[in-house]
């Protein structure tokens, strides 16, 4: 039986401490083609060249000194590890069925017994064979596929990671347009943006920040949606929105729309950071005690991200000068904070922004105007 020119490519390992059994052994598989075959005598020798070599099958003596095949087995698994695929056709004079049970235990794939049969070696050593082929086109198969799908998901994050840069962007200039409105200037937003951020953290990591929909947000995603805090200004009138001197009531009635404005500006999109930045702007106006507006929410009615924001907004407009005011100082406004805390503020955060005011002050430092 001559074998096919694929498989005539195996390398084979034959081990067996008779000379005369791998003489013959070498001479039946050489005959029917097979050409990349070596030998060893020594079964502690084998493990060497088994773990050094790349081979597709080991023809293996059960009964040798020094090591018995299932020790030769035990010992390659033990270097290679326990998963290691291994391709052995155990070769035994034995008839005790309780061997070949803990031959087969061990992991031989197949036996052949001895005396050989010149007839039966060489379809098994090419069933044996062609199985070892295939599992092996299947795993090459696998790593390709595999390396594509890898670089086809780095490829996909790469375009994630570009299209969330660039949602972070719009969402930072819809920001800026509110802020323009109001005759805010500088790195107001870029401030109380991290400002927010600094504190969810201190005040929960992941918790949950927004009760308006069932989701556990990252800080990273109040920091940028803080940034549309007053998106709704866009609906104020200028006549009102700029007007330098005091508001009547009637125009302090239409200030007061402008978180309802934004939240229907951010509204309808269930997608993150807008759901957020949609309770900031409805919230951020809410006062701990209930005294704020729109909604008169208390207490804890009020999102967490819409107490902290309230907090930062506050603290970062009194120490910023407008063309209508005088910058306050970092110790009057927060001052201010500690003396509103449990009647505007939350008293949670107002402590948070006090214990953590070094972070806060250098935040300022790095986006001042």
């Amino acid at each position: 039986m001559q074998v096919t020119v694929e498989l005539s490519q195996a390398h084979i390992l034959i081990v067996d401490d008779q000379p005369a059994n791998n003489r013959l052994m070498r001479m039946i598989l050489e005959r029917a083609g097979f050409k990349n075959i070596t030998t060893t005598f020594d079964s502690r020798e084998s493990v060497r060249l088994y773990l050094e070599g790349q081979f597709d099958l080991v023809l293996l003596d059960y009964n040798m000194p020094h090591m018995n095949g299932i020790e030769v087995m035990e010992a390659i698994r033990a270097a290679k590890g326990e998963i290691h695929y291994l391709p052995v056709l155990m070769i035994t004079a034995v008839t005790d069925r309780e061997v070949r049970h803990a031959v087969l235990n061990a992991g031989a794939l197949d036996f052949l017994n001895k005396p050989l049969d010149h007839m039966e070696v060489i379809p098994r050593v090419c069933n044996l064979l062609t199985v070892h082929m295939l599992k092996k086109g299947f795993e090459d198969q696998v790593r390709v596929r595999t390396r594509e799908l890898q670089e086809a998901n780095e490829k996909l994050e790469q375009a994630n990671s570009k299209l969330q840069r660039a949602k972070m962007e719009v969402i930072h200039r819809l920001g800026r347009a509110a802020e323009f409105r109001d005759n805010e200037t500088g790195n107001h937003v870029l401030r109380m943006s991290r400002y927010a951020g600094l504190l969810c953290k201190v005040l929960g990591g992941s918790a949950t920040l927004c009760d308006c929909v069932a989701n556990t947000l990252a800080c990273e995603c109040v920091e940028s949606a803080a940034a549309m805090h007053d998106v709704g200004k866009i609906g104020i009138p200028d006549a009102i929105l700029l007007k330098p001197g005091r508001l009547t009531e009637e125009e302090f009635a239409e200030i007061r729309k402008h978180p309802g404005i934004g939240a229907e500006i951010l509204g309808g999109v269930l997608e993150e950071p807008l759901i957020t930045a949609r309770t900031i702007a409805l919230t951020h106006h809410e006062r701990w005690d209930g005294r704020g507006y729109p909604q008169g929410l208390k207490g804890e009615e009020i999102p967490l991200a819409g107490r902290v924001c309230a907090v930062v907004d506050v603290f970062d407009a009194l120490v910023s000068s407008r063309p209508y005011k005088k910058a306050w100082s970092v110790e009057e406004a927060v001052a201010l904070l500690v003396k509103d805390r449990g009647s505007h503020f939350d008293p949670q955060v107002v402590d948070a922004f006090v214990a953590h005011l070094e972070d806060i002050l250098k935040i300022r430092e790095e986006l001042k105007d």
